[in-house]
């Protein structure tokens, strides 16, 4: 069972609210920029001659898995601040200090699988290749 919010005014139950809208926003927003720069690399490498399907294996798979990545941190951080907030009184400057912490470490978490994935990612669609033929 989740704990309830101690929301004792119009005013934090507004200011809550716009917060979850900004934060919704700017997830969705970036989101779709990041896409668009992946759909670009891959658009230029097809402009260019080179190999697109590799440079779409590599992005889309690069995307997927940070994707993933950042799900399963976010998920382990609500889970983590539940327990925060059940076991102390810490009340509000708690669950904003814990939020940031969950958001930084699971933009870490997807920043480092893009990164690993887009390092040996060609290699990946190599091998798979190589198996098919």
């Amino acid at each position: 069972m989740l704990p309830k919010l101690n929301v004792t005014s119009q005013v934090q139950a507004n200011n809550l609210v716009k917060f979850t809208k900004y934060a919704k926003v700017l997830g969705n927003g970036l989101a779709v920029i990041d896409f668009g720069s992946r759909a670009g690399n891959i658009h230029n490498s097809y402009q260019a001659g080179d190999n697109w399907e590799r440079e779409l294996f590599v992005e889309s798979s690069s995307f997927a898995a940070s994707a993933i990545a950042g799900t399963v941190a976010v998920n382990a951080g609500v889970a983590a601040l539940t327990l925060l907030i059940v076991a102390t009184p810490v009340g509000w400057v708690g669950l904003l200090v814990g939020g940031a912490a969950v958001a930084a470490s699971a933009a870490g978490a997807s920043m480092w699988i893009n990164g690993q994935v887009k390092e040996n990612g060609g290699d990946w669609y190599d091998r798979i290749m190589n198996g098919i033929k």
